[in-house]
């Protein structure tokens, strides 16, 4: 049988808690722009409990949860996926646009929005200072600290209403929120947390984040820090001397050093509120900054009536079946969209990297009538500069030819039959595939709102051409799987010769001129980065083997051979190493997947190249039974002659962020190597001195019979 307080909770809506316009819109802008990152979205989410706690429920749902709690705002957002962030993000926004406007709530959602991010950043900051090891958990648990409160506001209103007009303190508030709801804001956040599996000490944390002081002096460290931060985010924290006391008495930190990290985060939170153009200081009855939200407001309107263009426009896109049918739908669609008439579509051309334009004379057939070709030369005509800036350029109010338009751009002038023309770059992941030309009669400027549709509609139509030229390229005849590894191994011979020789030629150049510190370090980025452009050649190589080993388990010998024969055009040739293989011929096909040993083998030959910056010798070998301590273990060796690792590097040879290579290197390679080989049931170990540097891998004997 239920008992009260479960049924409470139960009844309490939880999936349409509100986030302040500002917020919203920004998120919106980031997940519409074709040039927004996973980075960029998923820093504006972390500012705000409600989409947060959204985010977090979802990926701790049955659907996306593989087992494992998920206690970190940066892991669930990874589980997610973009696509699912940006509809949990529009959901958010039309739920909120529908809701209304109300000042009062504006006032609350602001001081909400301050409070909690204050939390999650002191959060983070004394975990990081005190060694809690899951800062990002701790400001997770921060930023979701208050989220009962936004519960019960959302649910109760009117009451939560007055209750937040009397401006009683946090403890007053508590028995007044029991009085009204037979529950208070820090029993349902933690009921919240229970319910996401964010686990106990997260759930304890909100929970007791109001308790007496002395019942969380022995709490666990997470529960020590929210309650810690939780005091220290009000605004007049440092005007209380109970905030120093209980920093005192949990962490041992000194009063100075408590006021120095309380200002820095408001100081933080501030310039964030700033970037978002939220007046945090703002009191009830400010009649500029209540203007101030209501355009806001607005602007949440005009990007929810956005998404709802596009998708009609993004629909109507995807069901052409050929260019001539897609171009007429960009044109029906910028005409609803914009008012533009008469758009047209020209695509740069993979092979020569020059615009062309194609205008269909019948629907029905795909015979062009007219051919045009533009050289992406910026000073020769506005839609070249409009490709090469990445810019939106509209002709009236262009300053690059002021006098009048070239020839090619008074012809799409022409075309679309009105005075002016804009021009829109077409993006897919930051790279430009195309311009969209558009005829309008208005000289105006565009307003920043069809500045953001512009380039989010420019989007979506170079996906439709994309999605578009993939169909017809699949059913177009392709290579056979032969004729393309021919063609990869000719790529690779050709490209592998001049890097070898540019960087043969830099080692030369680099002893000529001396220790001149600066040319050297300059040499040195040239040299990394024509070894960068090694492992692209290797990787394109590569391509060729991931089908062609079909049979079940891995031949470590045979992926020796084929990694050694890989290197001998790339790797081997830019570092001047020669590799003398020994593999034991006994060694018979293992069960487990071949990708872990490829990548520890990778890893392992290119240290041991990188490592002899003069060049020298790589030894490779396999044994096929070694007995240790009882147990049969394949043995595989990776010998350098290099001038070995010092003993300092060497005690902790294997943990992260650990190398020898300059500080363009991550130093995970070995810490990756260390982990897969675990994972295999294996060990890895280390030898070295001033003659060079021998690694054993060994792992269990599993033959296949």
């Amino acid at each position: 049988m239920t008992n009260k307080p479960d049924a409470i909770f139960e009844a309490l809506k939880v999936n349409k808690l509100p986030s302040l316009p500002h917020i919203l819109v920004d998120m919106l802008v980031a997940c519409q722009s074709s040039t927004a990152n996973f980075q960029q979205v998923s820093d504006i989410i972390s500012r705000d409990a409600a989409i947060s706690a959204r985010v977090i429920s979802l990926a701790n749902s049955s659907f996306y949860s593989r087992g494992g709690n998920i206690n970190s705002l940066e892991r669930a957002l990874l589980v997610l996926g973009t696509e699912t962030i940006k509809t949990v993000v529009i959901t958010a926004s039309v739920q909120q646009f529908f809701s209304g406007f109300n000042t009062t709530h504006t006032q609350y959602l602001k001081h909400f929005w301050r409070r909690s991010l204050s939390c999650a950043l002191l959060a983070k900051a004394l975990a990081t200072l005190t060694s809690y090891q899951q800062p990002e958990q701790a400001y997770l648990t921060g930023l979701l600290h208050n989220i009962g409160e936004l519960v019960l506001e959302t649910n109760y209103p009117d009451q939560y209403s007055q209750l937040i007009q009397n401006e009683a303190n946090e403890h007053t508030r508590i028995e007044i929120e029991h009085t009204l709801f037979l529950t208070h804001h820090s029993d349902v956040g933690a009921w919240l947390i229970d319910e996401w599996n964010l686990g106990t000490f997260a759930s304890d944390a909100i929970r007791f984040h109001h308790a007496p002081v002395n019942a969380v002096l022995d709490a666990h460290h997470l529960v020590k820090l929210i309650f810690l931060s939780s005091q220290l985010s009000k605004e007049n924290a440092l005007d209380e001397p109970e905030s120093f006391e209980i920093a005192e008495s949990m962490f041992g930190l000194s009063a100075a050093l408590t006021s120095e990290i309380v200002a820095q985060i408001q100081n933080e939170v501030v310039k964030i509120a700033k970037s978002l153009k939220i007046d945090i200081d703002s009191r009830p009855g400010n009649d500029l900054e209540s203007e101030t939200d209501k355009k806001k407001q607005v602007a949440l309107a005009e990007q929810v009536r956005n998404i709802g263009l596009l998708q009609s426009a993004n629909n109507h896109l995807s069901q052409s079946t050929s260019l001539p049918q897609l171009f007429q739908g960009i044109q029906e669609a910028a005409e609803l969209l914009f008012g533009y008439k008469g758009s047209q579509v020209l695509l740069i051309d993979p092979t020569d990297g020059i615009l062309k334009y194609q205008h269909f004379s019948d629907l029905d057939h795909s015979a062009s009538e007219t051919t045009l070709s533009i050289s992406l030369q910026p000073a020769r005509c506005l839609i070249a500069r409009s490709v090469t800036s990445k810019t939106i350029i509209h002709s009236a109010n262009q300053t690059l030819f002021p006098e009048a338009l070239p020839a090619i751009d008074q012809h799409f002038v022409k075309i679309t039959q009105n005075r002016h023309i804009v021009s829109v770059p077409m993006t897919i992941n930051g790279c430009v595939m195309g311009v969209l030309v558009m005829g309008t009669s208005s000289e105006k400027s565009i307003t920043p709102n069809t500045l953001h549709l512009l380039d989010c509609f420019s989007s979506e139509v170079a996906n439709a051409c994309e999605r578009l030229n993939n169909t017809i390229t699949e059913s177009s005849t392709s290579l056979t799987e032969e004729e393309l590894q021919l063609k990869i191994n000719d790529a690779v011979h050709e490209a592998s010769n001049p890097l070898s020789i540019v960087r043969n030629y830099l080692e030369g150049l680099a002893l000529k001129l001396g220790n001149a510190h600066e040319i050297q370090s300059e040499i040195d980025i040239l040299k990394e980065e024509i070894d960068r452009a090694g492992q692209i050649i290797l990787r394109l190589r590569d391509l060729q083997h991931t089908e062609a080993d079909q049979a079940p388990g891995v031949d470590i010998n045979r992926e020796i051979m084929d990694l050694n024969k890989l290197f001998q055009g790339s790797l081997y040739l830019s570092h001047a190493i020669n590799c003398h293989v020994s593999l034991d011929n006994k060694l018979k096909r293992q069960k487990g997947n071949r990708n872990p040993i490829r990548q520890v083998l990778t890893n392992l030959i290119k240290n041991a190249s990188e490592a002899m910056e003069s060049g020298g010798d790589i030894y490779l070998k396999t044994s096929h039974n070694v007995n240790v301590n009882g147990r049969d273990f394949i043995e595989i060796v990776v010998t350098d002659k290099g001038p070995g690792i010092p003993d300092d590097i060497l005690s902790n040879l294997f943990q992260p962020v650990t190398t020898t290579k300059g500080q363009r290197h991550s130093g995970l390679g070995l810490s990756i190597t260390k982990n897969l080989v675990t994972e295999m049931g294996g060990t890895i170990s280390c030898r070295s001195n001033q003659t060079g540097t021998k690694i054993q891998i060994l792992i269990p004997v599993r033959n296949i019979d």
